[in-house]
């Protein structure tokens, strides 16, 4: 019983090992098929790249350009026609000043007046000496006229005709130098009354009543109104393109454009600034008007001689030794592109887009935008982007 018992036991573990064996056998089996099935069609894969994995990109087509055209912006500074300190010719006491900062004056208002006590006395003096003269010089007519005819009917010299004779021309002399001395004294009372030289405004009032003042002193400080210009200092080569009588708009500190037309340009240059002055006259209908003094720019157009073509500077990336990189698209069978970048030289920026130069040729396809998304060698669809 023992003896079968133990062979029996041999029996069945014999079993089980070669049962664990074929079981094993087929799995490896199995795992082999499985592994080169997936060789396969890994292979496949590879050849044929997978739509949803092709990424879209943004692209432009590159147009060579032989040049382009940037803004030159000069500075300049409104300034009236006409900006006068104003005084009297003649020194005085100020007796009364009409008129306080900003009172807008017509030409030939009176301002100011100085004291014309001393020069009303000096009129009223030689009127009284002129009055005097003419009535010697009636008297010395009278008494020539009767020595003449004694002299014709000769009961008197030559001698006394001569005298009587040149005391009328001595009296006739006086008579004009008192006429002159009194229109003098008229002008100068005309001239102690200090008047607008033309029509303005009133920027200072320089002196008070009561103030002795010299001769040409500052009393009011008038800015003429009409008018303004505006001087701007330009370059030489920019200024003789300029044209008397051409329309420019000039930009204040606000923003606002002042329609103005040019009226000269200035025949010399100025040392400093090696510039030339062009002034321009603001045109009367601009409201609000520009202000004395204040600044405006003026905008030329300068074109550059430089072979290259605009991007949008989304479509650029700095590289190395300060040129940038832009990405191109190079066909990659179908519809599908692959990326390479090539390296240009940004020559002018302007906004939002950039005038570059490199080798990068005529009509080759560009990431417009979202350069941070693609990489060398990436394949992508491209879609089209309106010229920026």
């Amino acid at each position: 019983m023992r003896a079968r018992s133990r062979s029996m036991k041999v029996a069945l573990t014999a079993m089980a090992v070669a049962t664990l064996v074929g079981l094993g056998a087929a799995g490896k089996l199995a795992d082999g098929l499985s592994g080169q099935g997936h060789r396969d069609l890994g292979g496949v894969a590879a050849k044929v790249p997978a739509r949803e994995n092709v990424l879209p990109v943004a692209t432009r087509t590159v147009a060579i350009q032989d040049g382009y055209t940037l803004s030159r912006t000069f500075t300049g500074r409104v300034a009236a026609r006409r900006l006068t300190d104003l005084g009297f010719d003649r020194g005085g006491s100020v007796v009364s000043v009409l008129v306080d900062d900003g009172a807008v004056v017509a030409e030939g208002q009176v301002l100011a007046r100085l004291d014309t006590d001393r020069l009303r006395a000096e009129r009223r003096r030689l009127e009284a000496e002129l009055t005097e003269a003419r009535a010697n010089l009636v008297l010395a007519r009278k008494t020539n006229a009767r020595i003449e005819t004694l002299v014709a009917q000769g009961h008197t010299s030559e001698q006394r005709l001569d005298e009587t004779q040149a005391q009328v021309a001595a009296l006739k002399a006086r008579t004009a130098r008192l006429d002159a001395q009194l229109a003098s004294v008229a002008v100068d009372l005309d001239k102690a009354q200090l008047k607008a030289p033309f029509d303005g405004t009133v920027q200072r009032r320089l002196v008070d009543e009561g103030r002795v003042v010299e001769a040409g002193a500052p009393v009011l400080q008038v800015l003429e109104t009409g008018d303004l210009e505006a001087r701007v200092g330009v370059p030489l080569r920019f200024a003789r393109r300029l044209r008397d009588g051409a329309a420019f708009a000039l930009i204040n500190d606000q923003g606002r454009a002042l329609p103005a037309d040019l009226q000269s340009v200035a025949p010399a240059v100025r040392g400093a600034t090696r510039t030339v002055t062009a002034t321009f006259r603001i045109a009367d209908a601009t409201s609000p008007p520009a202000a004395d003094g204040e600044l405006v720019t003026l905008s030329l157009d300068d074109r550059v001689e430089a072979t290259g073509f605009w991007t949008p500077l989304r479509a650029l990336t700095a590289d190395v030794r300060g040129l940038w990189r832009i990405y191109r698209l190079e066909p990659a069978g179908g519809d599908l592109y692959r990326i390479a970048f090539e390296n240009v030289q940004l020559l002018y920026a302007q906004g939002d887009r950039a005038y570059v130069s490199g080798t990068v040729e005529d009509g080759v396809l560009t990431v417009a935008e979202g350069v941070a998304k693609v990489a060398p060698g990436q394949l992508v669809a491209p879609v089209d982007l309106a010229d920026s």
